[in-house]
């Protein structure tokens, strides 16, 4: 399954530059980010709808979100931004 485009991310414009001011997460490539030198957030196109995955707290695969609407772009943000924090305090 092939990462999302430049032109699929310009849809998240907002949700991008949200996660671009957590502290400690490098966007590797336009919607690839990376923290602590491993893969934590990416983006597919799935036939016009657009999921993120991000790193499971346990550090093994990926949870995915929709994130097409609002509700979607603020869970995938606060939950970053928890396991983050998280993995910060380890």
């Amino acid at each position: 399954m092939a990462h999302a485009d430049e032109e699929a991310l310009k849809r998240l414009l907002p949700l991008l530059r949200q996660l671009r001011d957590i502290k400690g997460l490098r966007e590797m490539k336009p919607g690839i980010f990376y923290l602590k030198g491993s893969a934590f957030i990416h983006f597919h196109d799935e036939n016009g709808a657009l999921i993120a995955d991000l790193k499971k707290a346990g550090g093994s695969g990926f949870d995915r979100y929709p994130v097409d609407q609002p509700p979607g772009q603020r869970k995938l943000v606060d939950d970053a931004k928890r396991r983050v924090a998280k993995l910060d305090e380890d």
